[in-house]
């Protein structure tokens, strides 16, 4: 069971890096400057990827041992993360700069975009059949 959720992680790799690719695509287009950031694109998608990798291999790992708790994980360790988040992000919300409204809803916007790519691939788990 465990080597068919590498898939999944794979998956999400592959995720991660193409709404990398199309976030930096974004700022070039418009010509936005990162240099202002606390946190840059990079620095902030490494968060966030291995967060979501971490949380994805332990609902591999509990849906092995009991399917039924899955849920309750997932939620555990969604709060754990919105707490470090908000941790990082608070220095996001002490900042004043002009590109201040810019960092807050990029920092946003990264966040929800991960919680549903973990959401999603959640469900996945929990909708596949045993063998």
């Amino acid at each position: 069971m465990f080597k068919k959720g590498i898939k999944s992680i794979a998956i999400l790799i592959l995720i991660i890096g193409i709404i990398y690719f199309v976030h930096k695509t974004i700022f070039s287009i418009f010509k936005i400057n990162e240099n202002n950031f606390i946190y840059s694109l990079e620095q902030l998608y490494l968060f966030f990827g291995l967060f979501s990798i971490a949380i994805e291999l332990i609902l591999i790992r509990v849906k092995e041992k009991n399917i039924d708790i899955v849920g309750n994980v997932f939620l555990l360790l969604t709060l754990i993360k919105m707490m470090i988040c908000f941790v990082f992000g608070s220095s996001i919300l002490k900042q004043e700069t002009e590109n201040n409204s810019l960092q807050k809803w990029n920092f946003l916007i990264l966040f929800l975009v991960f919680l549903t790519i973990e959401t999603v691939l959640t469900i996945i788990i929990l909708n596949k059949k045993e063998e």
